[in-house]
């Protein structure tokens, strides 16, 4: 398939019906626009016919930037493309762009999965991407909207969002979120919050609402569990696993309950 270029007027052109990029900087996009008029476009933008027009297929920014310089027509790539090439087109362009926030990212590539039915092995091997990438992003997009907020502006890592997000207690992947992006955690750092969080919903474990007073930060929180012979909380990593015949844990509990008895006050009558 040959490309046509031609001048096509301004209004005659839609913004992308899914853009990848949510906002666009404005500063960056007035100084385009600048070097627009003074230099012209150099490399025009693609569309695709649609039925009133044109639709931005590749150079969003670009066309943006035209807009703000008032040029009247735009040279444009036309190529006739359905909705798989444009998503193809669209993510060739952006996906290297460091600008591109992984929530767009995600946005992007759930609409169009939503859209055509591809699967993410499907997805991935039009991206030439992983079926792992793919599945992140779509994990980004099902993630709690403070989350995203922070990897939109970069407070949160990646690795240490798709963490903390497998924690099931909203009230502690929210308190442990907002940690990470107080102290910076590490994904290694995550992880271990997620291990412990594993471990404290284990029978006797304690799930504290906040930290514990004398949290150091960027060290790991202690986490506790009841131990079954005397009752006391003890930092989770000093126990260890017994086993016990079913037949014998009336036996167990016996030994318990006579553990657990105050010892007799000492004294008795003296000798006279």
């Amino acid at each position: 398939m040959t490309d046509t270029v031609r001048e096509i007027y301004a209004d005659e052109i839609r913004d992308p019906q899914d853009a990848m990029r949510s906002e666009l900087d404005r500063d960056a996009l007035f100084d385009l626009a600048e070097s627009i008029k003074q230099n012209g476009l150099i490399n025009p933008i693609t569309v695709r016919p649609i039925a009133d027009g044109f639709e931005v297929v590749a150079g969003h920014r670009r066309f943006s930037a035209c807009k703000i310089a008032g040029k009247i027509k735009i040279p444009c790539v036309i190529r006739d493309l359905d909705d798989q090439q444009t998503f193809e087109v669209m993510a060739a362009e952006n996906l290297e762009r460091q600008d591109v926030d992984p929530v767009d990212e995600a946005i992007f590539i759930t609409r169009f999965m939503e859209r055509t039915g591809k699967s993410p092995a499907e997805i991935a091997k039009a991206l030439k991407r992983s079926e792992a990438w793919v599945r992140n992003r779509l994990a980004i997009g099902e993630m709690p909207e403070y989350m995203q907020t922070y990897l939109k502006n970069g407070a949160l890592k990646i690795g240490v969002a798709l963490t903390l997000v497998q924690i099931d207690d909203e009230q502690t992947r929210r308190l442990w979120t907002e940690q990470a992006v107080r102290d910076g955690a590490s994904i290694g750092q995550a992880e271990h919050w997620l291990y412990e969080y594993r471990r404290q919903c284990l029978p006797g474990g304690t799930l504290s609402d906040t930290p514990p007073s004398d949290y150091v930060p960027g060290t790991p929180q202690t986490v506790t569990l009841e131990c079954a012979i005397d009752g006391q909380k003890y930092d989770s990593r000093m126990f260890r696993s017994v086993l016990i015949y079913e037949g014998n844990m009336d036996y167990f509990r016996e030994f318990v309950s006579a553990f657990r008895e105050p010892p007799p006050e000492s004294g008795g009558e003296s000798g006279g």
